[in-house]
Formats: C-alpha cells, sequence, structure tokens
C-alpha cells in the first residue's frame, strides 16, 4: 500500500477531545498548526504560509495525549498522511489534511516536559491496580505493614503469588487459617469480608 509517512512540528490550536467509537475504543483528536520560514537574500528569516493538520490518535496513543497536550504547546507528530473529503456547511466540497499518529510528543526546543509512564491499561481506565484501595494495600505491603485484613484469595500466597495449579475442592484447599477461598483475584470482582465468629 502507498502510505505517505510525515512527521510534522507545529503548535496545537485546538484542546484535544477524546471520544469513545462505536466499537468502545477511544480516540482523540486536535489540529496542528505549522508555519515554515526560509532565509531571504539579505538574511533574514520570513514565515511563509501556516498550514493545518487535522490529527487522529487511537486507543492509549489518544488517552495519553488527551491528558498531556493542551492547546498552544509546540509538539512532533509522526504518522500516515491522508487527505479526506468532505462537504462543507454550505454543501461544497472541502479536502483537509489527516494526519493517522503513531507517535506524539512535546517539542522541546521550545520548552520542559515531564514524563509518566502508564500502561496500557491504565491510560485506558482498565488498570485494577489504580484503584485507590489496592494502592493502600500494595503500600503497606512495601512498607512491611499488616494489611487491614488478614484475608486473600485461597491461591494467592502471602507474598501475593498465585497458584494457577489452585483446586478449590482439594482438601489442601483450605489449610490457612488467614486464606478465603474466592475466585481469580485477576479476572473476577470479589469482595473480601471479615470472619463471622462463631
Amino acid at each position: 500500500m502507498n502510505e505517505i509517512r510525515i512527521t510534522l512540528h507545529g503548535n496545537v490550536v485546538s484542546e484535544p477531545v477524546e471520544r469513545l467509537a462505536r466499537n468502545g475504543s477511544v480516540y482523540t483528536t486536535f489540529r496542528v498548526a505549522t508555519t515554515p520560514y526560509r532565509r531571504t537574500a539579505e538574511g533574514r528569516f520570513v514565515d511563509g504560509d501556516t498550514s493545518f493538520y487535522d490529527v487522529i490518535a487511537f486507543n492509549a496513543l489518544a488517552a495519553n495525549s488527551a491528558k498531556a497536550l493542551r492547546k498552544g504547546q509546540p509538539v512532533i507528530v509522526e504518522g500516515t498522511l491522508a487527505i479526506k473529503s468532505y462537504l462543507g456547511n454550505d454543501g461544497t466540497p472541502r479536502r483537509s489534511p489527516q494526519i493517522d499518529a503513531d507517535r506524539i510528543g512535546h517539542d522541546l526546543s521550545w520548552g520542559r516536559a515531564t514524563f509518566e509512564r502508564v500502561s496500557r491499561a491504565a491510560a485506558l481506565g482498565h488498570d485494577r491496580t489504580a484503584d485507590p484501595d489496592v494502592q493502600a494495600s500494595i503500600r503497606a505491603m512495601a512498607e512491611g505493614e499488616t494489611a487491614t485484613t488478614e484475608l486473600r484469595p485461597a491461591h494467592v500466597d502471602a507474598d501475593g503469588v498465585v497458584d494457577d495449579d489452585f483446586d478449590p475442592e482439594s482438601s489442601d484447599a483450605a489449610r490457612d487459617d488467614d486464606v478465603l477461598a474466592t475466585g481469580d483475584p485477576e479476572t473476577d470482582d470479589y469482595e473480601v469480608v471479615e470472619r463471622l465468629s462463631a
């Protein structure tokens, strides 16, 4: 397929808008303006005509772009260039260049930025470890404290290692007093409750 690859540097001229597609995936759109410059025979720099590009990003790149970019910021966009045709409000056919972005970042020749690494699941809002209760338990374990509840799933040991060969019907399944027999903590929703006294 004949794709036109492009790397563009310019300024974000519209606030990024994050949306959900019909299939539930995330996409973000915004516009970038770029103005080329050239040097005259007298040694002065002169601006050329400004060009505007629609940018679209999908999935984790979309979610991260929507949170990281703001109108007016300098960016570098790499992706595939396409010319999209549409009808204007007055009914006349129009064309607009659009970049299907593979990579987006701040242009650090114009300022500073900070970077925060997040998993794709966290960027898309599907990361269970982002839950505040889970974060508190992880911090407590790292500091050597005892969790607020002593209960844990039967196939997870005290170090948090999951036993994939766990059989809830076996006689060894409930050998520890501080274990609660339940489903898979990575895929099942469950609530840990205190043991009822006999």
